[in-house]
């Protein structure tokens, strides 16, 4: 039997989407370690076969050179794992991880492990590209969960595109089947751990008590909104705090279009695609995106995005004209196309997948 690991530089409950491989390898009785860094101290649920923890408290306030520093004492704990245990093949999941652990991958463990690009850790800096052709060029393969990516990435290497579809989540939701009736309030919702909360109270303030829309805020942080939302006297809200991940989809059957105002003032925002442009496709409800990024222009595309570029009053009302102006059925057929090709691409990703961690695979 192959020995499997997963390497990855933050909490398990950070690890967003590694379930697209864990479900691959328990679907086919595949065992598997994981080495990872706790910076909470907290006790985490986690199906495999060995788990190798290593904590490690680092403070969000911290400045940034003595994170890196505290980031760096990982990195000996888990090559000393990596080393015994003689791994077959290495999934590592997490761009901390890929720039931490470049140069022993491509020294140790050449055409023995895979990449999984979800965030920008510097990949455009010119002083780090040396180093991450290196360890591109020498994994079996890469995948990368938005083509954006491929701006910024090293040229002249193959890339496999993976979607955050998380269907196992959203798995009995009731999918909207109708725009909103011109009478009732249209739901603007933000679902998650709430952030940027600068721009979301400018999007209270300007939405304030406008009996056409309400307002949803559901997840960690939210209360920060409510009691904004209260000291203003914002009535037309709804707000609710920390909640399971499988009830995202109760959420989703709460509203009529997604909050997804993150910026665009980082090249990751830029070029990212949010799981809530998913959540959008799944659901068949329009998204909110913003000008100047890639989640806009495949939104739009779809049909289902409405661009962003200042948050004001005419914002608010040309919103208002162009959700009353969509056809419900374009939506829901071309949110049906898109995840149908999603999918069929997960499919593929799943098969080069399986013929590097299945024990039938000989390398």
């Amino acid at each position: 039997m192959k020995k499997i690991c997963i390497l990855s530089a933050v909490n398990i409950k950070h690890m967003s989407m590694i379930s697209i491989y864990t479900e691959l390898m328990k679907k086919n009785n595949i065992e598997y370690d994981i080495i990872y860094m706790d910076k909470y101290d907290e006790e985490e649920e986690f199906e495999c076969a060995h788990k190798y923890k290593y904590v490690n408290k680092v403070e969000q306030k911290w400045p940034r050179g003595i994170k890196m520093m505290k980031y760096m004492m990982f990195l000996p704990y888990a090559i000393r794992i990596m080393d015994m245990n003689k791994y077959d093949f290495v999934i590592v999941w997490n761009d901390v991880a890929i720039f931490m652990f470049a140069n022993y991958l491509s020294r140790k463990y050449k055409g023995k492990y895979c990449l999984n690009v979800r965030d920008n850790m510097g990949y455009e800096k010119r002083l780090r590209q040396k180093r991450y052709e290196r360890v591109f060029k020498n994994a079996a393969f890469n995948t990368i969960s938005s083509r954006g990516y491929l701006d910024i990435l090293p040229k002249e290497i193959s890339y496999i595109p993976i979607h955050s579809l998380n269907l196992a989540v959203l798995n009995g939701m009731t999918r909207h089947t109708s725009m909103r009736y011109n009478d009732e309030p249209i739901r603007i919702g933000f679902i998650g751990y709430v952030r940027f909360f600068e721009r979301n109270k400018k999007i209270l303030e300007v939405f304030a008590n406008d009996e056409r829309f309400e307002l949803h805020y559901y997840g960690t942080k939210a209360n920060v909104l409510k009691e904004y939302a209260e000291s203003k006297e914002i009535r037309n809200t709804v707000f609710h705090d920390s909640f399971p991940v499988e009830d995202t989809k109760i959420y989703l059957e709460k509203i009529d279009v997604i909050n997804n105002l993150y910026g665009n003032e980082t090249i990751n925002l830029q070029i990212a695609i949010s799981i809530k442009f998913f959540h959008a496709l799944y659901a068949r409800i329009p998204i909110l995106v913003c000008d100047n990024t890639y989640i806009g222009k495949i939104a739009q595309d779809v049909g289902i995005g409405f661009e962003v570029v200042d948050i004001n009053e005419k914002m608010k009302e040309n919103l208002y004209d162009w959700y009353c102006s969509l056809d419900f059925h374009t939506i829901e057929q071309n949110c049906e196309d898109f995840l149908k090709q999603s999918m069929k691409e997960n499919e593929e990703f799943e098969k080069i997948a399986l013929n590097y961690i299945s024990s039938n695979w000989r390398g």
